[in-house]
Formats: C-alpha cells, structure tokens, sequence
C-alpha cells in the first residue's frame, strides 16, 4: 500500500501540490476571525469552585477589576500642601476615567468626628489649597493612627500613597478595560509631567490583564521573528542547500497558520496563552521535514537517482515519521486533564499543528522533492565519518557509559523533590514593564499586592449589627494581623470601634465594638447618611445588612503561601465560630492559587496516562514489547534530568514549566523511535549484527538527529528572550529537557540495547 502511495504520488506531484496549497489557504484564511481576551475568568472551568465564590462575592459587594496609582514623595513625606493637591488632583480625575464607578483615596477618605451629639463625616481633605500648616499637621496626624488608613491608603512613615479605581466593566470587557487603562496612562503622564518631583505608578488588576495582551503581543512579534531566523540559519547551516530550508520553512508556515485559520472559522476566544503556539508548531514542525530530507540526501549520497532518493526516503520515514507524530500529538493533548480551558486549548492547537505538519511532509514535502531538484551538494560531505567514529567510541565504552549515565540520572532524580510547586504571579513581568516596578514599590513601601476575602454571612436582615458578630470579626481581624505576611486587615469592626470610640469623647478604652445590637444599628445607620452616595458602604455590606466582607492584604508572597494562611484561616472559623457563617477565602489570588496545584496535579496524571498511550504505540510500532517497554527508560531520563537540574539551580515548578512534562513528553520520543527504527531495519532487512546495527543507525539517522535537535533546542531558546517569565521559563526548560533527551538516545539507549540484546551480541562475536 506504502509502495502504491509512493508511485502515485511520483506522478500526480503536481495536482497534489496545488491541492494542499489550496486546502491551506482555505483553512488559514479563518485566522482573520479569531478574537484574543484578557478576561481572566477565560482561565477557569464554568464549573470552578472558587471561580463561583469569587463571582458570587462580586455580585453581593461590586466588581473588583481595579486600576491603583501608586504615588511616593522622593524627599520628606506626602503630607505638604503640593503632594495633597496632587493627591486630590488624581482622585478627581479618576473619576473621569471610562467605566470607573468608586475612588478610594488619601484624601476623600471619610473621617468621623462628633460635634456636640452630632456624628460628622467628612472628606479628610476637601480643598488642599485651603490648607494651613496646623491643618497639615492634624491631617498627618489623623491619616497616620487611623487603622482604616495605615499599609492601605498611606505608608505608616508617610511616604507613599495609593488611589483605587474601582471599574465596572461593559460586556466586552477586554474593550473597556483597554480604554481604562489607556485613558490611566493618559492622565498618569499628564500628572508626571505637572508632578515629577512625585513618583506616580500605574498598577490593579486591569492594568495587569492588559499588560499581559501586550507582553504577549510583544513575543509573539519578537520572538517569531527570531525563531525564523535562527530555524532559517540553523536549517541552512545544517543542511546547506537553500532549497532544502525553504521547504521546510514554507512547511512550519503554513501548519501554524491552518491552527489559528481552524481556530478562527471555529469563533474560538483565544487567550495570551495561545502565543506559544506558532513557537512551539513552527520548532516541532521541523523535526519531520528533516528527517525525511537528510535520508532524501543520504540516498544521494549512495549514488541513488534523484527519484529514487526521495522513494527510499518516504518507504523508511513514513512510519517512524507517523509515530513520532502520533507521540507527540498523544504528549500534548494531556494538556487536556488541565483545569484551564486555555491550556487545553494551548494542547489541541499544538496537537493540530503537529497533525497538519505531518499530513504536509507525506504530501507536500515529497511532491516538491519530486518537482524540484534540490541537488546533490551533499554527495562528499563527511556527517557519516564522524557519526561512525562517535558510534565506535559509543560501542567501545557501552559499560562505562551505562553505568556512569545510570549514576547520573539517579543523581539528578534524587534534586527532583527540589522543586517546590507554587506560582508567583508578581514575578510574571520583568522590571522592563512598570507593572512589575509598581507591585514592588507598592509591596516595599505601602501595602501588599495580594488579597483575600472573607463573606460573613449571619442569615438575618441587619444581622451584622450583632455585637456576637462583630466580636467574632474583631477576633478574625485580630488573628490575621498576627500572621506573617498580613499587612492590612479591612474589617466592620474596626468601623463600628472607630465611631463608638467618636461618640464617647475619642477616648481610647472606648476603641471597642458597641456592646449592644441597637447602638451597633444606631451607630451605622449615622455614619451611612453622611457618606456621599459614591462612597456607600455597598463594597463591604449587602444591602439586607446580613452579609459583610472582611478583607486582608498580604505582601507579596506565592501560590503555597496564601493556601496555607487560607487553611489555617478556615480551622481558625471551624474552632472559634458558632451562630453564623464566614466563608472560605476567596479573591482572584485564592483562584488562581487553587487552579495552579490543581492542575500541576491533573498533568501529572495526564502524563502518566500519555506515558501508557506512547509505550502502547510504541510496541505495536516497533512490533516487539520488550524494545517498546525499553524505550521508556530514554524516554523519561530527559524529563529526569531537567526536573533535577531545575531543582538544582531553581528549585520551583510553576504551571508553566508543569506543562512542559507533557510538551516534551512526545516530543523526546521522536529520537527515540527514529534510531530504533533504523537499528531494526539493520536487523530485520539486512541481517546485520549489533555492533554493524548500531552504526547503521547512528551513520542513518544520527545526523537528522542532531540537526533537529539543535533547531529544536535553538527555537526554543528563543523563548528566553521573552520578557514574560511563563514564557522564558518553560522556553528554558524545555530547551534542557530535548538536550537531554539526545544525549540519553546517544549515550544510553545504545549502551542498553547492547546489553539486553544479550544472544545477538553473543552470536556476532561468535561469528567473528
């Protein structure tokens, strides 16, 4: 059947080549309809369950995408007349800012004082150019020793500062939330420029999400260039022959672009995860288009015909070439057990592309070679006297290698553990982005960057004036204040001891939540009329009063960390609270920190499962379990190594390098199914002992090996470039992972074959 597809394809070369091209176009012309977000709620499943907490804490207390300027004095502190006009300044504007619905700040924060038997609430700065010095100094005062305000408005020395936007964002939210954003960075110049004796910051949630848009935007523009040109230059200095690099590249192209043209007819949402793809597509799609060429140029080196050459070619290629394809497409769509859609998606579309690459190097590849005649600048060059002197030495010094390659995949194994598994996310951006200096600055000198939040719910209209309740609350806020890490604990309690301390003469023993349900009610119900209508309490109390939110800041700190206050927070309510209900914490921190452990976990499993489907296509490829079963000790030392090494010089495993087990996974198997195929075929068809086998294979295969593992390795250094540590990270790791992966098909896989294949190497030596 092989040999009836090879004739026709010998003479219908032309009609298929212009069918494929015709075929590609139509289904990357859809790539014109594809549609990119920055919602983070795209990440998580419909089904996650701190996702719905989260939603459901939005829908009680208001929305919590943000933009947050961050303001710091350079010498003294905030509290002059100059540096509160410009705090006032930027909280005025803010309110002009597209879809912006509240503004917290330094100056309209809302200050309670008694006048007589009047409660009065009042901006803690209305007019900063009325201001006198003794003025200045009560708002210093004021501003430094209120508990509502220190590590959260302002910096306990003054220095710094921070206004919130609160945004309600339309229905595409990625298109207003751009508009905020751009119109933040307007008005944050414009303040600079009036200001530049103040450092002013742009950071918040929304500001996050579309810097990420843009990191993303940024790679997918820098690093493919540089991945063309470094597969390009690669290609030509391996293969030499201009023709042979053009093939491929057009090949690579047009595969990645079918992915995003199916993606795009199909109306998928793409999130900035999907920047990997033309990466990833365009370096795994060279694999196959090399192999098949350097055996086209190793037929022509034997004196073959050009015909004949690409015949031979295909007749021992296509069935390495459909596993290997097979594998990797089995190794990626584990990314499917993840709990992320984007990163199931991230497996389809790899898996897709690498699909397609394969259909394109058994058609198109094939036709061109038939068509063109590439050359035979190949004929007198010397790959295959090296490649033999390396297979001697290799055979010489089999034991040495096994048992010194064993010793140090042990070794490695054993810095496995290393690894810790959580997630960074203020680390995401490097300093090249003001996102990243912002969440420093704001960690080192105001508040944190992390939050989490409590729901309280007491299950009664006006329940949280229960004096019970706000006893429990203060405790909570109290137990958090003591934990490491806690900068600011935002609570109802604190409100209702700050008025019952202002309506018993601002005495200090009075700092205590009212001791009745009615003075409670009485006391709230005062400090709510005087609130401006912008500035209710609706973001901290539902509007029956049965619900309120308590809210704690951390520094910045990982995934590890915050579900490990989130746990010991959850057995502090199980132990000390009765009569009511206070929630597990949620926020997008929680959110993001479950999905990350969850899914590192669910890959894991995914890989073991693809683990099992690889070894399964092996055997029945390799039409022998004992060498399908051998194959996976080459196949799991480089994941191994790199996990090892990783934990060695980094020693954490986000969900970004959690992927890469699963990327690499098919992947490292195409070297693998490539060289014992050849030793088979040496074998089988031509009667050759172990030691002729094993040269035949590295003489055959070893330089494609070589070759695509150096573009392989290349393109996905490439990644490293990236400012956006998801990228670098896992463009690093799995550069290590297939360097390793060559050398234990090098240096241990032939070493093991010899000395499993005991008779056979027993009969060659008898022979001799």
């Amino acid at each position: 059947m092989l040999q009836s597809y090879i004739h026709w394809l010998s003479i219908r070369y032309k009609p298929v080549i212009f069918g494929m091209l015709a075929l590609t176009l139509c289904l990357g012309w859809g790539a014109g309809n594809l549609q990119i977000t920055n919602d983070f709620r795209i990440y998580f499943g419909k089904t996650n369950p701190q996702l719905s907490a989260f939603e459901h804490m939005e829908r009680v207390f208001g929305k919590q995408e943000s933009v947050y300027f961050y303001v710091q004095a350079v010498q003294g502190d905030l509290f002059t007349q100059r540096n509160l006009t410009l705090i006032h300044e930027l909280t005025q504007a803010g309110w002009t800012l597209p879809y912006a619905v509240r503004v917290n700040s330094l100056t309209n924060h809302q200050h309670t004082r008694v006048t007589g038997d009047e409660l009065n609430t009042e901006y803690l700065v209305r007019d900063p150019a009325r201001l006198t010095a003794t003025d200045i100094a009560r708002i210093r005062d004021i501003a430094l020793h209120e508990p509502d305000l220190v590590n959260s408005a302002v910096a306990a020395d003054g220095k710094a500062t921070g206004i919130v936007v609160r945004l309600e964002l339309p229905g595409k939210k990625d298109i207003g939330k751009k508009e905020s954003v751009y119109a933040a960075r307007e008005l944050l110049q414009k303040m600079r420029e009036k200001y530049p004796e103040l450092i002013i910051k742009l950071a918040g949630s929304a500001t996050s999400g579309v810097v990420l848009g843009e990191a993303v935007g940024q790679d997918m523009q820098v690093l493919m260039t540089a991945s063309y040109l470094i597969l390009i230059s690669g290609l030509m200095l391996l293969l030499r022959s201009v023709r042979g690099m053009l093939i491929t590249v057009v090949l690579f192209t047009l595969a990645t672009a079918v992915v995003f043209g199916v993606y795009g007819w199909a109306g998928t949402i793409l999130t900035p995860v999907a920047g990997w793809v033309p990466s990833i597509v365009m370096t795994i799609g060279v694999a196959d288009c090399v192999h098949i060429l350097i055996s086209y140029f190793h037929g022509l080196r034997n004196g073959m015909s050009r015909q004949n050459a690409v015949r031979e070619s295909l007749r021992i290629n296509t069935n390495p070439v459909f596993i290997t394809s097979l594998t990797t497409i089995i190794g990626v769509l584990c990314l499917n057990f993840s709990d992320s859609p984007p990163y199931q998606d991230l497996g389809n579309m790899v898996a897709l592309g690498v699909f397609y690459a394969w259909v394109l190097s058994m058609t198109l590849l094939p036709a061109l070679l038939f068509w063109f005649n590439i050359g035979n600048r190949h004929v007198n060059r010397g790959e295959v006297v090296w490649m033999d002197r390396l297979a001697g030495r290799i055979i010489r010094h089999r034991r040495l290698l096994l048992i010194g390659m064993s010793c140090w995949v042990i070794a490695a194994a054993c810095f496995i553990p290393n690894n810790e598994i959580t997630e960074r996310w203020h680390e995401y951006f490097d300093e090249s982005f003001e996102q990243r200096t912002a969440i420093e600055a704001i960690s080192a000198n105001l508040s944190g960057v992390h939050s989490l939040n409590h729901i309280v719910e007491t299950g009664k209209e006006n329940g949280i004036h229960d004096p019970a309740v706000l006893a429990k609350l203060d405790a909570m806020a109290d137990w958090y204040r003591r934990q490491p890490g806690v900068v600011h604990v935002h609570s109802l309690a604190d409100i209702q001891k700050r008025l019952n301390r202002n309506m018993h003469g601002d005495k200090a023993e009075w700092y205590r939540v009212p001791e009745n349900r009615e003075l409670a009610a009485q006391l709230f119900l005062l400090y709510e009329i005087g609130l401006p209508r912008e500035l209710n309490m609706d973001n901290i109390v539902s509007l029956d009063r049965s619900q309120t939110l308590l809210r704690v800041v951390l520094r910045k700190t990982d995934s590890e960390r915050i579900l490990a206050l989130e746990r010991a927070a959850s057995q502090w309510i199980k132990d000390n609270v009765s009569g009511f209900h206070i929630g597990e914490a949620t926020g997008l921190d929680i959110v993001f920190a479950h999905i990350t452990r969850r899914n590192i976990y669910s890959l894991l499993n995914g890989s073991l499962l693809a683990l099992v489907l690889i070894s399964i296509a092996l055997i029945f490829a390799l039409q022998s379990v004992r060498l399908g079963l051998l194959s996976l000790a080459p196949n799991l030392i480089p994941a191994a190594l790199a996990y090892g090494t990783w934990g060695i010089l980094v020693g954490r495993v986000d969900l970004s390098t959690s992927i890469v087990l699963c990327m690499s996974l098919g992947i490292v198997v195409d070297d693998t199914v490539h060289f014992l195929s050849k030793y088979l075929r040496a074998r089988r068809e031509k009667n050759l002992d172990v030691e002729q086998g094993m040269r035949y294979a590295f003489n055959t295969v070893g330089v494609a090996l070589t070759i695509t593992t150096i573009v392989l390795v290349s393109g996905f250094m490439v990644l490293t470039l990236s400012h956006f540590s998801p990228t670098w990270m896992s463009g690093l790791l799995l550069s290590v992972t297939l360097a390793y992966a060559l050398l234990a098909d090098f240096f241990f896989l032939p070493p093991l074959l010899m000395a499993l294949d005991k008779r056979a190497y027993m009969d060659s030596h008898t022979r001799q």
